[in-house]
């Protein structure tokens, strides 16, 4: 009997230890979201930047898109369209709509996290006949 339980005790600590330790990788990862995320199509780029204090659910936090052109010259957008979701959620995808901040290429949109934990928003602005788009993580509720 005492063989067979430590049998089945070292791997379960194992089991156990190998859990900790992707639980603490995982967790310090999540919490080490970028604070703004950009991207560059062939002649514009786009930048996603989070609100400086992290949205609380069913609170609209703001958020802002900064559009530019190849040289950093910023660029008015025809359309900016946004939606937000959970990744391996099934609560749904959610959009926002933009409006200019009154600086030529920044817009900002009110976001509305249901639910606590992890979110992208991504955002798309069509540009004369060009498209580009950025998608940003964010946390949102009690563990952001």
């Amino acid at each position: 009997m005492g063989l067979r339980l430590k049998r089945t005790a070292r791997p379960a600590a194992l089991v156990a230890a190998v859990g900790l330790a992707l639980w603490y990788v995982y967790s310090s990862r999540a919490s080490a979201l970028p604070a703004e995320t950009s991207s560059r199509g062939d002649a514009y780029a786009i930048t996603l930047i989070s609100p400086a204090i992290s949205p609380s659910t069913m609170e609209p936090s703001r958020f802002v898109v900064k559009i530019s052109d190849s040289s950093g010259s910023p660029v008015r957008a025809g359309t900016v369209a946004l939606k937000y979701w959970m990744p391996g959620m099934f609560c749904g995808v959610f959009t926002a709509e933009a409006a200019e901040t009154g600086r030529t290429g920044e817009y900002e949109a009110i976001v509305v996290p249901v639910m606590a934990g992890r979110w992208v928003l991504e955002a798309q602005a069509a540009i004369d006949d060009r498209e580009v788009s950025v998608r940003h993580p964010f946390r949102a509720g009690r563990h952001a």
